[in-house]
């Protein structure tokens, strides 16, 4: 995981960073030993980008209209 800074608290960056390095080592392992093609990992991943990225524009508009 992320440094601790000096009261033991991980940074929202460190934790930002740490989420996508564990992210991407996941996938290239998965494609690399052929669970699983980069397309067929690309096309889940647009496709779930998708739906992140409506539910913050459903969180942004509620926060918005509140």
């Amino acid at each position: 995981m992320g440094q601790l800074d000096q009261q033991g608290i991980v940074t929202l960056q460190e934790l930002m960073v740490t989420a996508l390095a564990t992210a991407d080592v996941v996938a290239k392992l998965l494609i690399d030993k052929g669970f699983l093609s980069k397309k067929e990992f690309e096309t889940k991943l647009f496709a779930e980008r998708a739906t992140y990225q409506a539910l913050l524009q459903r969180v942004e508009k509620a926060s918005v209209d509140a």
